[in-house]
């Protein structure tokens, strides 16, 4: 089916099997990232024990959804699409965790506390966290957000109001597609936004209907988000309060929009919280 059995991608061995899932330098790229690091998983040769003895201690679920990235990643090289390793394994370490959680829980058991933080996910790039807000008395929709670096470090802010608006879906969109303006204009190439609204996320991810009274605001997002190492993932509110604080700053004002190049001082706490991994508690 090929001109030639050498691997396309590295260009240094045929691809067989185990070479392409494994043992290509872009595969195992991966592997090493999200933990497989010992030398037993690299140097067994038949692909039946590799499966075999991978699939057998409490890292199963996470070896198994590393396989199918693994595999997709070929695939998306085929059709000359670009991911970050970085988003790559967020996506992997995200599926893991959703997967486990679906056996996780027994329905008699007692539901347990979580502790809910500010969360990375180690991802090496920039971290965008927005949220919005209606508040007052008439109803003000505001927005806000803030863009860190993965150790916390601030890197700049933005909040707003909407005018004649009492619309938190308008909000929740329009602090999703400021974010992203923002990050754009200062140049970062790699980003995760987190947001706490499922509803919105799932409007960008899914055939938005064109009769949907935001379409050109849902299609504006899709087209930042593409062709950009840029990944949109939610997060608990627990873990969104700095973003939380600016969105209710933008609600309770009348600028439409304003660029916090330093943080407020109010801010500073909830800052210091999350740089510090200090968790909260969510039944």
């Amino acid at each position: 089916m090929a001109p030639s059995a050498t691997c396309a991608r590295c260009g240094d061995h045929d691809e067989t099997f185990l070479h392409c899932v494994r043992d290509c330098r872009f595969s195992s790229n991966i592997w090493h990232k999200i933990g497989f690091i010992g030398t037993d998983f690299f140097t067994v040769q038949n692909a039946y024990d590799w499966i075999k003895n991978s699939t057998s201690d409490n890292r199963t679920t996470l070896f198994l959804v590393g396989l199918w990235w693994v595999w997709n990643r070929n695939l998306m090289y085929l059709n000359n699409e670009t991911w970050s390793m970085t988003r790559l394994c967020n996506n992997i370490h995200s599926s893991t965790d959703v997967i486990r959680s679906s056996f996780q829980r027994d329905g008699s058991a007692a539901p347990l506390d979580r502790l809910i933080k500010w969360n990375c996910n180690n991802h090496q790039g920039s971290i965008l966290n927005v949220d919005g807000s209606c508040l007052g008395s008439p109803t003000h929709a505001g927005f806000g957000g803030l863009l860190r670096n993965n150790a916390g470090f601030y890197l700049s802010g933005f909040s707003g109001f909407i005018p004649n608006s009492t619309d938190i879906l308008l909000a929740e969109l329009t602090t999703i597609y400021h974010g992203l303006s923002k990050a754009i204009e200062m140049g970062v190439d790699d980003l995760i936004c987190y947001y706490d609204s499922l509803l919105s996320i799932n409007l960008i991810f899914v055939n938005t209907t064109r009769f949907h009274i935001y379409v050109v605001l849902i299609q504006d997002i899709k087209d930042m988000l593409d062709n950009r190492n840029y990944f949109l993932q939610h997060t608990l509110r627990e873990g969104n309060q700095c973003a939380d604080y600016l969105a209710k700053l933008g609600a309770s004002s009348y600028v439409e929009i304003i660029t916090h190049s330093s943080p407020p001082v109010d801010l500073l706490p909830l800052l210091r919280i999350d740089a510090s991994g200090i968790f909260f508690t969510r039944p």
